[in-house]
């Protein structure tokens, strides 16, 4: 394939520009926006998947999947090198998107032509179903790349079949089966397109030969797919995003192949069929369907996919928007083909609208809970050691990573999923006999009513609910809950609405360091107004050097829905100045109404056993006092 590209840098410098300007159009939007969103749950399942810690490790996890390894155990690799941040690992799928963009030129110019070529790379560089899943750390992106790869050894064999031509046939078809089993279909086009297509027949034993060779290749895995066929079916995880065969299933697969001008791209698909030469200045028009192989084979290819994909799904509900993007890179060769059959100046026109239209329009993009900011809620007000359980079904996958991202690999963390599936009858008495050993915990949760399944079982336990916090997520919210288990302890009151409950506070700290101030409380009497909470640090001489004023959880838990009893979790932060001298500084609270600035009075009671705690300052309690030392 390079001498190609040589051949087309050294005589035709001007298409090696176009097709350099059309890689680069197709790297910026893969690149572009590839961190707004979070992981969602295949992508979490991915990085979960392709853990290892060895390559033979992952084929074994792999081996109990529905999936084959091979785009698993490079990403592996790829981790190894590039690390596992969002950016790093969705850049190996824009990196593989991108090859798509220039192998689809080689295709559409072994097919038809050079322009046609150029024509669907650059096609396939707007596509937004491909963009879309060129950001995904999923292995679309790779089939579509194989597929088109398979695809172009197969033309180029057709034309001159030469040893490279074989072994590279065989070699990406292999490995097209090897990284996702819907590049079957496209095999199966091949095959389908041999027996029509090849004349002499001595060409179609030939084919026939190295289709089973590529075949022969994915052999050792059989086995194990067919045991995966025989488990996936009855496993819950598998196949619950399948779209029913109907008018609006049918509609997202169109937008995600044609986008908004799906009438304009379906015209010029069915344009590509045929071949349109114009003769005395464009006055006289021939059409003619010959030679028929090369626009059989992307027909073939886009018709057998379809069929075969809503016949099974009929039956074996496994359609979805995204699956189709194995017929993309036919549907791109045919539409450019169609191009080429329209007279420059109109294919110029209509070039540009699909360029403007493809630039300033987004056709399919798909919308995934915030997994990321979901976890940052329990992040921002997250103790150490803190267990975090997630009960968001095959979402714990993000939710996990974001986890060990955000707070550590060490930060205990449970998938009440998997513990049903482990635990079965035993679920709810092992979950117990858990939250009796600990006393603080934070819970993930995707629906609304989490007590209804075991909402008495964490009362059992002696929990009660501190904080709420979520993220939408199209109308459904996404729950950051967190449990602590009341105390009769009573630290100080605030005037008679308020009790502290409980205080953290450090002990230690530098210049320039935040304080982490975490408070518990209880409301004696509803109140009706939303309260301000005031966490101060006041040096030896009683001045003012650093404060936190905020309602409770930065208004997340507003004080006027507080009920009496109820316990609450606050936290508040108060970062010190980083010249601060050296000493002993006082850590002081205040609870007040924004509308007048007057503080609560503060009452605290006297120790039984006369031991030092929080005293009060007049209209403050104060919490101690924080020994700040010299930076080193």
């Amino acid at each position: 394939m390079a001498d190609v590209f040589d051949s087309i840098i050294t005589r035709h410098p001007s298409r090696f520009i176009l097709l350099a300007i059309i890689l680069l159009l197709g790297f910026g939007l893969r690149t572009h926006a590839v961190e707004d969103r979070s992981l969602w749950a295949d992508e979490g399942w991915t990085m979960l998947l392709s853990e290892g810690p060895g390559l033979d490790d992952i084929t074994r996890t792999m081996a109990a999947d529905q999936h084959p390894p091979l785009f698993f155990m490079t990403f592996r690799l790829w981790r190894t090198v590039a690390g596992d941040s969002e950016f790093a690992t969705r850049f190996f799928s824009v990196l593989i998107g991108v090859s798509a963009v220039a192998i689809a030129f080689q295709l559409g110019r072994t097919l038809f032509n050079a322009e046609a070529g150029l024509l669907a790379a650059l096609l396939l560089a707007l596509a937004d179903n491909h963009i879309d899943l060129s950001q995904e750390v999923r292995h679309y992106a790779a089939l579509t790349t194989l597929a088109i790869l398979s695809s172009l050894f197969y033309v180029r064999w057709w034309r001159r079949p030469t040893r490279t031509n074989r072994i590279g046939y065989v070699l990406a078809s292999t490995l097209l089966l090897y990284t996702h089993y819907l590049g079957g279909f496209v095999l199966i086009a091949q095959l389908v397109h041999m027996v029509i297509a090849a004349r002499p027949w001595r060409r179609l034993v030939e084919a026939v030969f190295l289709f089973g060779a590529a075949c022969a290749g994915f052999l050792p895995w059989m086995l194990v797919v067919l045991d995966q066929n025989r488990l996936r079916w009855d496993n819950p995880l598998y196949y619950q995003n399948a779209l029913p065969n109907n008018m609006d299933t049918y509609r997202a697969v169109r937008a995600a192949l044609f986008g908004s001008q799906y009438g304009l791209m379906a015209g010029l698909l069915l344009l590509g069929l045929v071949y349109v030469t114009y003769r005395r200045g464009g006055e006289r028009l021939t059409v003619r369907l010959r030679p028929l192989w090369p626009v059989v084979y992307p027909a073939i290819w886009i018709a057998l996919t379809t069929g075969i994909t809503v016949i099974i799904n009929e039956n074996k509900q496994f359609l979805t928007v995204r699956n189709f993007i194995l017929i993309t890179p036919a549907v791109v060769v045919l539409v450019a083909h169609g191009l080429t059959n329209i007279q420059r100046p109109v294919r110029v026109f209509l070039v540009s609208i699909i360029v403007i239209v493809g630039l300033t329009t987004v056709d399919s993009r798909r919308h995934y809970p915030d997994w990321r900011a979901v976890t940052r809620n329990i992040t921002d007000y997250h103790l150490d050691g803190e267990p975090v359980l997630i009960d968001v079904w095959v979402g714990d996958f993000p939710v996990r990573y974001y986890i060990d991202q955000q707070m550590g690999e060490d930060t205990p963390r449970v998938s009440l999923r998997e513990w049903r599936d482990v635990f079965q009858d035993q679920f709810m008495p092992h979950l117990l006999g858990y939250l009796q050993q600990t006393d603080a915990f934070w819970l993930v949760y995707w629906g609304d009513n989490p007590m209804d399944e075991y909402g008495d079982l964490i009362s059992q336990a002696g929990f009660q609910r501190t904080a709420s916090l979520s993220v939408d997520h199209m109308g459904t919210p996404l729950y950051s809950y967190r449990y602590d288990k009341l105390t009769g302890a009573r630290e100080a009151t605030f005037g008679d609405l308020f009790t502290l409950r409980k205080v953290n506070t450090p002990h230690i700290a530098a210049p320039g360091d935040t304080l982490t101030v975490t408070l518990w409380w209880t409301a004696e009497q509803q109140p009706t107004l939303d309260y301000s909470v005031s966490v101060f640090v006041l040096d030896p001489a009683g001045a003012l050097v650093a404060q936190h004023d905020a309602p409770p959880m930065d208004g997340a838990s507003p004080t006027s829905v507080w009920l009496p009893g109820d316990l609450k979790y606050d936290v508040h932060r108060v970062t010190l100045p980083p010249g601060l001298a050296p000493g002993d500084y006082e850590l002081g609270l205040k609870v007040y109404w924004y509308g007048d600035g007057e503080p609560l009075p503060v009452a605290v009671p006297v120790a039984a056993d006369d031991t030092p705690g929080i005293t009060t300052g007049g209209d403050y309690a104060s919490l101690g006092t924080v020994e700040v030392t010299a930076n080193p």
